[in-house]
Protein backbone atom coordinates (compact mmCIF):
# COMPACT_ATOMS: atom_id res chain seq x y z
CA UNK A 1 0.00 0.00 0.00
CA UNK A 2 1.39 3.87 -0.92
CA UNK A 3 2.07 5.65 1.90
CA UNK A 4 0.46 8.80 2.45
CA UNK A 5 2.14 12.47 2.60
CA UNK A 6 0.15 14.17 5.42
CA UNK A 7 1.11 17.47 4.17
CA UNK A 8 0.04 16.95 0.30
CA UNK A 9 -2.87 15.70 1.37
CA UNK A 10 -3.97 18.72 3.49
CA UNK A 11 -2.94 20.67 0.58
CA UNK A 12 -5.08 18.64 -2.02
CA UNK A 13 -8.42 18.94 0.83
CA UNK A 14 -7.58 22.54 0.47
CA UNK A 15 -7.61 22.74 -3.19
CA UNK A 16 -10.81 20.77 -3.35
CA UNK A 17 -12.35 23.21 -1.24
CA UNK A 18 -11.31 26.25 -2.99
CA UNK A 19 -12.58 24.54 -5.80
CA UNK A 20 -15.97 23.99 -4.29
CA UNK A 21 -15.93 27.76 -2.96
CA UNK A 22 -15.27 28.56 -6.66
CA UNK A 23 -18.15 26.37 -7.98
CA UNK A 24 -20.53 27.98 -5.65
CA UNK A 25 -19.40 31.58 -6.30
CA UNK A 26 -20.33 30.76 -9.59
CA UNK A 27 -23.53 29.68 -9.04
CA UNK A 28 -24.85 32.52 -6.85
CA UNK A 29 -23.59 35.15 -9.75
CA UNK A 30 -25.27 33.00 -12.18
CA UNK A 31 -28.65 32.86 -9.91
CA UNK A 32 -28.53 36.31 -8.85
CA UNK A 33 -29.05 37.40 -12.62
CA UNK A 34 -31.35 35.37 -13.50
CA UNK A 35 -33.42 36.43 -10.82
CA UNK A 36 -32.25 40.37 -11.49
CA UNK A 37 -33.34 39.51 -15.09
CA UNK A 38 -36.21 37.59 -13.75
CA UNK A 39 -37.52 40.60 -11.57
CA UNK A 40 -37.17 42.55 -14.50
CA UNK A 41 -39.46 40.66 -16.19
CA UNK A 42 -41.84 40.59 -14.24
CA UNK A 43 -41.94 44.80 -13.66
CA UNK A 44 -42.40 44.64 -17.75
CA UNK A 45 -45.55 42.68 -17.20
CA UNK A 46 -47.06 44.15 -14.28
CA UNK A 47 -46.65 47.54 -16.49
CA UNK A 48 -48.67 46.53 -19.45
CA UNK A 49 -51.43 44.11 -17.60
CA UNK A 50 -54.44 45.47 -17.29
CA UNK A 51 -56.33 41.76 -16.52
CA UNK A 52 -57.30 43.19 -12.94
CA UNK A 53 -58.43 46.51 -14.15
CA UNK A 54 -61.28 44.74 -16.40
CA UNK A 55 -61.90 41.80 -13.63
CA UNK A 56 -62.90 44.93 -10.72
CA UNK A 57 -64.78 46.55 -14.18
CA UNK A 58 -66.48 43.48 -14.65
CA UNK A 59 -67.76 42.86 -11.27
CA UNK A 60 -68.81 46.71 -11.39
CA UNK A 61 -71.34 46.03 -13.79
CA UNK A 62 -72.37 42.93 -12.11
CA UNK A 63 -73.06 44.39 -8.40
CA UNK A 64 -70.53 42.72 -6.85
CA UNK A 65 -68.27 43.81 -4.20
CA UNK A 66 -65.72 42.34 -2.16
CA UNK A 67 -66.96 41.13 0.76
CA UNK A 68 -66.74 37.03 3.18
CA UNK A 69 -67.68 34.42 1.43
CA UNK A 70 -70.42 31.32 3.15
CA UNK A 71 -67.00 29.88 3.36
CA UNK A 72 -65.18 32.78 5.64
CA UNK A 73 -63.12 33.72 2.91
CA UNK A 74 -62.74 36.90 1.25
CA UNK A 75 -64.38 37.19 -2.33
CA UNK A 76 -66.28 38.70 -4.64
CA UNK A 77 -69.86 38.65 -3.82
CA UNK A 78 -72.86 38.68 -5.23
CA UNK A 79 -75.79 40.87 -3.73
CA UNK A 80 -79.06 38.90 -2.79
CA UNK A 81 -80.94 41.48 -3.75
CA UNK A 82 -81.48 41.42 -7.51
CA UNK A 83 -82.06 45.15 -7.21
CA UNK A 84 -78.53 46.32 -6.67
CA UNK A 85 -77.87 43.95 -9.91
CA UNK A 86 -77.22 47.23 -12.40
CA UNK A 87 -77.05 45.46 -15.25
CA UNK A 88 -78.31 41.84 -16.64
CA UNK A 89 -75.49 39.36 -18.44
CA UNK A 90 -76.53 41.36 -21.90
CA UNK A 91 -75.37 44.31 -20.48
CA UNK A 92 -72.11 43.37 -18.61
CA UNK A 93 -70.91 41.59 -22.04
CA UNK A 94 -72.04 44.68 -24.01
CA UNK A 95 -69.97 47.21 -22.02
CA UNK A 96 -67.35 44.64 -21.36
CA UNK A 97 -66.77 44.94 -25.52
CA UNK A 98 -66.57 48.27 -25.32
CA UNK A 99 -64.45 48.77 -22.61
CA UNK A 100 -61.34 45.98 -23.32
CA UNK A 101 -60.84 47.84 -26.62
CA UNK A 102 -59.74 50.59 -24.39
CA UNK A 103 -58.00 48.73 -21.66
CA UNK A 104 -55.26 46.32 -23.16
CA UNK A 105 -51.70 46.52 -23.52
CA UNK A 106 -51.67 48.07 -27.16
CA UNK A 107 -53.12 51.52 -24.88
CA UNK A 108 -50.46 51.49 -22.37
CA UNK A 109 -47.56 50.67 -25.28
CA UNK A 110 -48.78 53.81 -27.27
CA UNK A 111 -47.98 57.56 -27.35
CA UNK A 112 -50.66 60.07 -26.21
CA UNK A 113 -50.91 63.60 -25.02
CA UNK A 114 -52.89 64.76 -22.16
CA UNK A 115 -54.84 66.61 -24.13
CA UNK A 116 -55.48 64.11 -26.84
CA UNK A 117 -56.83 61.53 -24.17
CA UNK A 118 -59.29 63.90 -23.08
CA UNK A 119 -60.67 64.43 -26.67
CA UNK A 120 -60.98 60.31 -26.75
CA UNK A 121 -62.49 60.14 -23.30
CA UNK A 122 -65.01 62.86 -24.18
CA UNK A 123 -65.89 61.11 -27.33
CA UNK A 124 -66.57 57.39 -25.36
CA UNK A 125 -68.57 58.93 -22.98
CA UNK A 126 -70.46 60.39 -24.91
CA UNK A 127 -70.94 57.60 -26.91
CA UNK A 128 -71.73 55.81 -24.04
CA UNK A 129 -74.83 57.92 -22.70
CA UNK A 130 -76.33 57.30 -26.27
CA UNK A 131 -75.56 53.57 -26.20
CA UNK A 132 -77.17 53.02 -22.61
CA UNK A 133 -80.27 55.99 -22.69
CA UNK A 134 -80.94 53.53 -25.81
CA UNK A 135 -80.98 50.00 -24.24
CA UNK A 136 -81.86 50.30 -21.00
CA UNK A 137 -84.15 48.03 -20.35
CA UNK A 138 -82.73 45.05 -22.44
CA UNK A 139 -79.01 45.89 -20.83
CA UNK A 140 -81.41 45.42 -17.58
CA UNK A 141 -81.71 48.50 -16.22
CA UNK A 142 -85.39 47.83 -15.68
CA UNK A 143 -86.13 50.16 -12.29
CA UNK A 144 -85.41 52.99 -11.31
CA UNK A 145 -83.10 52.15 -8.59
CA UNK A 146 -80.82 50.91 -10.98
CA UNK A 147 -81.17 53.84 -13.56
CA UNK A 148 -79.92 55.97 -10.66
CA UNK A 149 -76.65 54.14 -11.03
CA UNK A 150 -76.47 55.12 -14.92
CA UNK A 151 -73.96 58.22 -14.08
CA UNK A 152 -72.01 55.99 -11.88
CA UNK A 153 -71.61 53.42 -14.70
CA UNK A 154 -70.30 56.16 -17.06
CA UNK A 155 -67.93 57.81 -15.01
CA UNK A 156 -66.28 54.65 -13.25
CA UNK A 157 -65.97 53.17 -16.35
CA UNK A 158 -64.55 56.63 -18.17
CA UNK A 159 -62.25 56.79 -15.02
CA UNK A 160 -61.01 52.89 -15.34
CA UNK A 161 -60.11 53.78 -18.81
CA UNK A 162 -58.12 57.05 -18.29
CA UNK A 163 -55.81 55.22 -15.75
CA UNK A 164 -54.60 52.99 -18.37
CA UNK A 165 -54.79 55.72 -21.39
CA UNK A 166 -52.17 57.48 -18.73
CA UNK A 167 -49.29 55.32 -18.66
CA UNK A 168 -49.32 55.82 -22.24
CA UNK A 169 -48.64 59.87 -21.76
CA UNK A 170 -45.77 60.77 -23.96
CA UNK A 171 -45.27 57.11 -24.18
CA UNK A 172 -44.37 56.71 -20.83
CA UNK A 173 -44.30 53.16 -20.48
CA UNK A 174 -42.52 51.96 -23.19
CA UNK A 175 -39.65 54.35 -22.80
CA UNK A 176 -39.28 52.90 -18.80
CA UNK A 177 -39.42 49.70 -20.03
CA UNK A 178 -37.00 50.11 -22.79
CA UNK A 179 -34.88 51.79 -20.32
CA UNK A 180 -34.86 48.82 -17.92
CA UNK A 181 -33.87 46.62 -20.80
CA UNK A 182 -30.88 48.56 -21.27
CA UNK A 183 -30.27 48.71 -17.88
CA UNK A 184 -30.25 44.85 -17.31
CA UNK A 185 -28.50 43.88 -20.27
CA UNK A 186 -25.67 46.51 -19.54
CA UNK A 187 -25.65 44.65 -15.65
CA UNK A 188 -25.48 41.22 -17.30
CA UNK A 189 -22.80 41.97 -19.54
CA UNK A 190 -20.58 43.63 -16.60
CA UNK A 191 -21.28 40.78 -14.51
CA UNK A 192 -19.25 37.97 -16.80
CA UNK A 193 -19.12 34.19 -15.06
CA UNK A 194 -15.85 33.43 -13.87
CA UNK A 195 -13.46 31.57 -15.00
CA UNK A 196 -12.54 28.88 -12.13
CA UNK A 197 -9.35 26.83 -12.83
CA UNK A 198 -9.13 23.19 -12.15
CA UNK A 199 -6.25 20.65 -12.38
CA UNK A 200 -6.51 17.91 -14.55
CA UNK A 201 -7.41 14.72 -13.85
CA UNK A 202 -7.10 15.42 -10.25
CA UNK A 203 -8.36 12.88 -7.63
CA UNK A 204 -8.53 13.22 -3.60
CA UNK A 205 -8.64 9.66 -3.42
CA UNK A 206 -5.27 9.44 -5.68
CA UNK A 207 -1.63 10.43 -3.88
CA UNK A 208 -0.27 10.51 -7.58
CA UNK A 209 -2.47 13.60 -8.73
CA UNK A 210 -1.75 15.70 -5.77
CA UNK A 211 0.73 17.87 -6.85
CA UNK A 212 1.09 19.86 -9.92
Amino acid sequence: MEEVDTEKYIEALEQENQTLKGKDVQSAIGMSNYTSANKNENLIQYQIENTELLDKLEHFYKGEYIGTLENKDIGWVKPKDKNQIPLNEFGVSALMEIVSKYVDKNTTLSYYSEMRIYEILADLGDELVIYILSNYEKMGMDNNFKKTKFRLLIVTTLHMIESTYRKAIAGKTIEEINQSRIITQSDLVGRPFPQIPTKKRFNLLNPRSWSG
